[in-house]
């Protein structure tokens, strides 16, 4: 009896499945199999975003299947144009917990350098929260590892954006 109901939970589960839109990805879905990061500016006043961004991006690529090439026909820009850093929580008249917001733009170009998708003014989703009752060597470091984390959640959404285009969107599809 109890087999019995174990297979129809797998079989209403699989049909719930197949029908709400979800399908495997393939390497031949892929938009392209190569990309190269190309620069990213940081016009905020926090350094190193550019860089912690640049590693994220190629290691989520990577994880993707897709290689990092400087002779790759689509080349990733961007740029970040907005950090804030704000207290949002006290506790006994000290800041307690901390936000990170940053914002930007980036562009896929294909190797004519012509724009073939454009990410523009990205924000919300890449809020950290961190807490910190320390010394400022503490924050700071918690700081760093918070930007760490916000840049890898930019990629992530990145990349995202960047392999599942709409299907008549997609970069190498013949014509």
């Amino acid at each position: 009896m109890k087999l019995k109901i174990n297979y129809m939970l797998l079989a209403a589960a699989l049909l719930l499945i197949s029908g709400c839109g979800y399908t495997l990805v393939t390497k031949a879905d892929r938009p392209y199999t190569s990309v190269r990061i190309g620069k990213i500016l940081n016009t905020t006043s926090t350094p190193k975003l550019q860089d912690m961004l640049y590693e994220a991006l190629a290691a989520e690529f990577m994880k993707r299947g897709v290689t990092i090439s400087d002779s790759a026909d689509y080349s990733l820009e961007g740029k970040i144009y907005y950090y804030q850093l704000m207290a949002v929580a006290a506790k006994n008249t000290y800041a307690a917990e901390y936000e990170i917001t940053i914002n930007g733009t980036f562009k896929l170009k294909d190797k004519n350098d012509n724009v073939t998708k454009e990410i523009k003014d990205i924000s919300s989703p890449f809020i950290q929260s961190f807490e910190s009752q320390d010394w400022v060597n503490s924050i700071v470091a918690s700081q760093e590892q918070q930007n760490e984390a916000a840049m890898q959640s930019l990629a992530v959404y990145l990349v995202n954006e960047l392999m599942f285009p709409l299907k008549e969107q997609k970069p190498d599809a013949p014509k």
